[in-house]
């Protein structure tokens, strides 16, 4: 009986013994992968977004980020501190990249020779191109609902990248600041609107939305914010070329 006994309690450990071995296994290959602080930071940065693409930032955590991560709970804290403050990074990283390549398409239109109605159908190009990212728009949504956006030391607070835009154009023009603002303003809400809600815009008024209506719309779009800086030109008495 002692013997029968003995077996099964030897069989037991055998059983678990493969489970720990795996699981110190596991462990010793992470302790053994040597990262700089800016790769580990990168590592979670981008299984961060991977997460948020699927889920927003409020239904997940942590420990959410550091499995799809590969790297324990630990060091994302290590790295990030809290939660909160590894949200903030990731938008922050997604935002910057944002506006790197908003700048980027816009280098040329700080050409003297572009008009204020050129910089601008630039501008909407380049937000179309971002609203086109399913991902961008889903953390920029969150963000406003959540109201980050509102913070002061958010980032488009701290980068005041349209500002820097309105200058630019209020060089080449003697339309008043306050109508360039409406002018850039009424460019982001219209193409970011019909990038993202198009077909359900077209349907709603009972049409579809047609191959190559994005190009009419564009023209519409210049048409009708290029006459209301004609009339702002008018209005400050026509000097200058809007």
């Amino acid at each position: 009986m002692g013997s029968t006994v003995g077996a099964m309690k030897n069989a037991r450990d055998a059983r678990g013994r493969p489970e720990r071995k795996a699981s110190r296994s596991a462990a010793s290959r992470e302790k053994r992968v040597r990262r700089t602080p800016e790769e580990a930071r990168t590592l979670i940065l981008d299984a961060a977004e991977r997460v948020f693409a699927v889920h927003l930032p409020d239904v997940v955590g942590l420990k959410e980020v550091a499995r799809e991560a590969g790297v324990s709970h630990a060091l994302v804290t290590h790295y990030f501190g809290t939660y909160a403050a590894l949200v903030e990074a990731v938008l922050e990283r997604r935002f910057m990249r944002v506006r790197e390549a908003l700048v980027t398409e816009l280098a040329g239109a700080f050409d003297g020779t572009v008009t204020v109605e050129e910089m601008l159908a630039t501008y909407r190009r380049a937000v179309a191109r971002t609203a086109s990212d399913a991902v961008t728009v889903r953390l920029g949504t969150w963000s406003m609902m959540s109201g980050r956006t509102a913070q002061p030391d958010f980032i488009s607070h701290r980068m005041q990248g349209l500002r820097v835009l309105a200058d630019a154009m209020q060089e080449r023009t003697s339309v008043p600041r306050e109508d360039l603002e409406f002018c850039l303003v009424t460019s982001f809400a219209l193409t970011v609107m019909w990038t993202i809600g198009g077909h359900a815009i077209a349907g709603a008024l009972g049409r579809k939305r047609p191959e190559g209506f994005d190009a009419a719309f564009e023209e519409r779009t210049a048409a009708m914010i290029g006459a209301y800086l004609a009339r702002g030109a008018r209005g400050a008495g026509g000097a200058g070329r809007a």
